[in-house]
């Protein structure tokens, strides 16, 4: 009983280390294996909230070390990342203060958001009223945006076109989408949450979890084969942008409803 009571909190340490072994992984130039460390971090998130309230031992300690993990694996180590991989092109300008300032400051933006979004959900959840939805992209999915991303910038690194990868790729694709992945975080969009563990939870739920079941199953296929990189890709993009259209077209919805309850009242006034 007492390992059942403990077993999602042990989960959501495991994922701290990992986190914490991505950044050391990182300082030894292991920079693929850095992403898939992180990867094994946001599986086990993805689980160790769920199993807490499937078992029935969720509580405030199990939110906050959560919490305190997911800004180590999902924040700090995916910005100790892109640092390494933005800084490490210009080596040829190793004195250049201003250049190791700028790019820190653009790294530090997934551990600036990725707090900040954090810090807010932690103060405005309420376990008492579950919503089907997070405000903010969440800090697990940011990270696997980044990661995918990054390991295609590492798959690319193999080819001859050495300048059109690092200069290119990293300046006009990695480093506007970090951007956009750590303002996404903080921003006021909605983003779905991923399907309980449980059949008996609706049909919605179960067509959802069937589908992340099958989701898994195609990354686990993808990852033998090698595609690992791609099958990320996609998967984080689709959930990013689907939700985005969703949320304005869902406001659009509710925009003109309220208008037509106005015009309403005011004809039978």
């Amino acid at each position: 009983m007492r390992v059942k009571k403990y077993l999602p909190s042990l989960i959501t340490l495991t994922n701290l280390f990992l986190g914490f072994l991505s950044i050391l992984y990182v300082q030894r130039g292991e920079l693929n294996l850095s992403c898939q460390l992180i990867l094994i971090a946001a599986l086990l998130d993805s689980f160790d909230g769920k199993l807490a309230r499937k078992i029935g031992v969720s509580s405030s300690f199990g939110k906050e070390i959560d919490s305190l993990a997911d800004v180590v694996s999902f924040c700090l180590a995916p910005s100790f990342l892109v640092f390494n991989i933005l800084y490490s092109i210009d080596l040829t300008y190793p004195t250049s203060e201003i250049l190791f300032i700028y790019i820190a400051i653009i790294a530090s933006f997934p551990v600036l958001m990725g707090a900040i979004r954090l810090a807010r959900f932690n103060v405005e959840h309420n376990e008492e009223n579950i919503q089907e939805y997070y405000i903010g992209l969440p800090t697990p999915m940011a990270a696997i945006a980044m990661c995918s991303i990054i390991l295609i910038q590492l798959q690319l690194s193999n080819l001859n076109l050495v300048y059109i990868n690092s200069h290119f790729f990293n300046f006009n694709i990695l480093l506007p989408s970090i951007i956009l992945l750590s303002f996404l975080m903080i921003g006021k969009l909605q983003f779905s949450k991923f399907p309980l563990l449980s059949f008996s939870k609706g049909r919605k739920n179960s067509i959802r979890l069937i589908l992340m079941f099958v989701s898994l199953i195609i990354l686990g296929v993808s990852s033998i084969f090698g595609f690992l990189y791609i099958t990320l890709f996609l998967f984080s993009t689709y959930y990013i942008f689907s939700n985005i259209l969703f949320h304005f077209i869902n406001n659009s919805i509710r925009l003109n409803k309220l208008k037509a309850r106005l015009i309403n009242k005011k004809r039978t006034l």
